[in-house]
């Protein structure tokens, strides 16, 4: 057989026609997010939708066991307080506990005002979150316009051969923290600014 038969051309062309993988899927971004109904910090039974109500909203998947989670809940905090909750939503769903009552060592002790969902094991691989933080932000319409598993950051650390044993996650979470806020603010202004172009029309 020839070395360039048709056949091995055309499959040559046909493989180079298939666009190249990006490094990593965008994960859930462009889907609408997958529905969320479960008790919350109150007792009560409440959808994602009826929390969002129209606004960009942050969904955040943690667990009192990861230090990552800990160290973003601070900044999620500042995030609703600069915007306001008039204008944008927080969502921190519980997955992954040994005692149904874990979550209040956290939320209450530091008093985070976002809102608070319980026991969502279950809703954990409809968003592909396969660790903490799972990390979102949903457009007013309840797409998903941000998801941490598709922006790997890599910070440029002088100094990461400091961080000890000891420190381990905790100091990698206190570095890491801010970066994934940033990156959740400007989210959160671009679909903003959509809304009040909507508005302007």
């Amino acid at each position: 057989m020839p070395l360039f038969s048709a056949r091995n051309l055309l499959l040559a062309v046909a493989l180079a026609a298939i666009p190249l993988l990006p490094a990593r899927a965008a994960g859930m971004e462009g889907r609408p997010a997958p529905a969320v109904t479960l008790a919350g910090a109150d007792g009560a039974r409440h959808s994602l939708v009826e929390l969002a109500a129209g606004r960009p909203t942050v969904v955040l998947f943690w667990a009192t066991w990861c230090p990552y989670c800990k160290a973003l809940m601070p900044h999620l905090q500042s995030l609703l307080d600069e915007y306001g909750a008039d204008r944008i939503e927080v969502v921190a769903i519980d997955i992954w506990e040994d005692n149904d009552d874990d979550w209040k060592s956290v939320i209450l002790d530091n008093g985070y005002d976002f809102r608070v969902l319980l026991k969502g094991d279950a809703l954990a691989p409809q968003w592909q979150v396969r660790g903490t933080p799972g990390l979102f932000v949903l457009a007013a319409d309840g797409t998903v316009v941000f998801d941490r598993n598709a922006h790997q950051f890599t910070p440029v650390r002088r100094n990461v051969a400091g961080i000890s044993a000891g420190q381990g996650n905790s100091a990698k979470a206190a570095r890491a923290a801010p970066l994934w806020a940033a990156a959740l603010r400007k989210v959160l202004d671009a679909e903003l600014a959509k809304g009040a172009d909507s508005v302007a029309r």
